[in-house]
Order: structure tokens, then sequence, then C-alpha cells
């Protein structure tokens, strides 16, 4: 049997959603296919790797209903460690993951930025999902946003902001502002909307950015595209001898906040998700083919998820992610579904194609 690292936690500000992905990726793997071995990889770093493949994992949806959103890593860490035996604990130990190839069931940060991926390919590990280079790309909104632009995409009116720039000339910075009110503000490489927020005005973007500052080195500042939000996922099935790249049926997203932000995205009832969108079949397939030329241009692998906004019956791309959310009502588990693809499936699919691609 193939034996499998799945990897889950991680140091990002999305680590209580890779708890909840991997989770359902655990349970949902083939046992009579993959030995499974989940590493918890904590706030700090730390790689917690079990020494065998009969590991217990905690129960994630009872200590997310138990425990507030800061003192869940904490639980389940605690818990990962006191129900399993643990063979390594500080730091990374490479050769007690001791597994063919390792599934990353990380979110945001160094999960899914390129770093983690190069480590593993500097140790000739294989893994799902995209190469180094591609993760990096999507994951940096302002260089994606140019390599959209190139492609023809519609790109929403932007500027990045460095830290070290506004740093040294403060507010008067933004004396020469010209992106049109209401923007959105957001950190650059960040994801699953978390820092996200609107501002009105400059002493808004001032306030907004004195806060991303405290923990980010840069920040995108886009105008604001209102409509309808949509998102799109991409798989990759393998034809012939080689993997092919098709796009699902979009998923139209209602949130009851005033954007799909962290909480609309995974607190139950903050969100309404339709699939396949209410849209005509003309804006379908202009949001399948530029989701599909999106994970093409950036390089991705796998699979990818690619946010729009429609405007005036014009898609307008808001991020492609690498590593998007595989919980349980995550959007390409609803996709999938609607196409008729068992996630299980989806799951070996992605398994096969990191080994065959080694």
């Amino acid at each position: 049997m193939l034996k499998i690292a799945l990897l889950l936690g991680g140091k990002s500000t999305e680590h209580e959603i890779s708890l909840k992905s991997s989770n359902f990726i655990f349970h949902t793997l083939d046992k009579t296919k993959y030995k499974v071995k989940p590493v918890f990889i904590d706030k700090s770093g730390n790689w917690i790797i079990p020494s065998n493949f009969e590991v217990n994992l905690p129960d994630i949806k009872s200590i997310s209903e138990k425990f507030p959103l800061e003192k869940i890593s904490d639980e389940y860490k605690t818990e990962f460690i006191s129900n399993n035996k643990i063979i390594s604990q500080n730091g990374i130990s490479i050769s007690d993951l001791d597994c063919d190839l390792v599934f990353i069931g990380l979110h945001g940060g160094d999960g899914e930025n390129g770093i983690l991926q190069a480590f593993l390919e500097m140790n000739s590990i294989p893994f799902t999902g995209s190469s180094v280079l591609a993760s990096a790309l999507a994951m940096d909104k302002e260089r994606a946003n140019f390599l959209f632009l190139s492609a023809g995409l519609n790109v929403a009116n932007f500027i990045n902001v460095k830290r070290k720039d506004y740093s040294l000339g403060g507010e008067g910075f933004l004396k020469n502002f010209h992106l049109n009110f209401p923007v959105f503000i957001k950190p650059t490489t960040g994801g699953s909307s978390v820092g996200v927020g609107k501002a009105n005005n400059i002493i808004e973007i001032v306030s907004k950015l004195n806060e991303l500052f405290l923990t980010e080195n840069s920040v995108l500042i886009q105008e604001n595209i209102s409509g309808i939000e949509v998102s799109c996922g991409v798989l990759e099935k393998k034809i012939g001898q080689s993997y092919e790249a098709f796009s699902l049926y979009p998923t139209e997203i209602v949130p009851t906040n005033e954007f799909f932000d962290y909480e609309a995205k995974y607190k139950l009832g903050k969100s309404q998700e339709i699939t396949p969108a209410r849209i005509s079949k003309e804006l379908t397939d202009s949001i399948r083919e530029s989701a599909l030329l999106a994970h093409k241009i950036l390089g991705c692998k796998g699979y990818s998820r690619t946010d729009f906004i429609l405007q005036n019956n014009k898609p307008y791309i808001l991020e492609t992610n690498t590593l998007p959310g595989m919980t349980e009502t995550s959007l390409i588990p609803q996709q999938a579904a609607y196409a008729g693809f068992a996630m299980k499936d989806v799951f070996d699919w992605l398994i096969q194609n990191a080994l065959e691609s080694a």
C-alpha cells in the first residue's frame, strides 16, 4: 500500500481551516489503497510526527464547538499528542515521515506560497498540488494580477503597497492615490479572505494599512467591483497518457456579510452557496474558460479554484487558490459532486498526478 503523510495545521492564519480540510481528506482517502499518517504542524512550525500509520485524529468539529478560535490549535495539539505515539515533535524530521508521498492539507502562508513545495522537492518527496513556481505566483496577488492581465482576463484597478515604503513615507505616501472608492485592502500573499477590509476614504485606508502592516510586509489595494460573486474549480484527470485540466461548474456565493470574507466562507450560516451558479450559459462558459486559463497561465497542477465578481455581465478575476479549501462544505467538493465525481476519486487523481510527475 502507498504510504501517505498528510500535512495539516501550519503557521499561517488559515491554520484552523487546514485542520478542517485535512480531517475531510483523511476520512475520504481510500484506506484500501493508502496508509495515511497525519502530521500536525503547530503554529511555531514544529512537525509533530506519529511513529506509525495507526493515527487517531482529534475531533475538530467538537473542538471548534467547545473552544474559541484562538484556543482551537492548542487543544488540537494536546489531543493529537495524547492520542498517538509521537516519534518527533521538535523542528522537522524528514526521515521520520516514512512516506511515499506528501498530501498537502495546508492553506496559506508557507504551506501554499512555494516554500514547502521547494523543501519537499529538495528532499525528493512527491507532493500533491502545484509546483514551487505556480504556488508562489498564485499566492502573490500583485504578480498574479499582471499575469492575468497579460492573458486578457479582466482585473480591477489595483496598487501594491510595501510596508517599508509606507513606513518611510507615512500617510503622505498615499497623497497621489488615484483609485476610485470604495476599495478593498488585503494582504498581497494572504488567503481565505483573512485580513480583507473595505475602505471608503483615505482615513479608512490608513487605518487598515496600520492594522495589516503589524503582520504583513505587502498589501494590495484594489477598486471595488460589485456584482455576483462566483468561484470555479479546475481539476486534472488522466486522459490517455497525460493529465488534462478541465473546469467545473461555478458556484454562486451569496454572503450575508458585506462580502465573502473569512466568516462568510467558514462560519455556518454566513453565506449561501449555489451550484451551479444562477447565471446564463454564456457567462458560465466564460467563467469556466477564465478559470481554466488562470490555472494554465500560473502553471497550476492537480487542482485550483479561481474567484470572480460578475459586474455588468463581465467577469473580473480576484485570485486563484492552489490549495483550495477541502472541508465537507468547501466549494470544490460541492462542484465535484454536481459533476458526478466522488472526492475519493478526485484525491486519487491528485495522488497519481503527483507520483507520475515526480
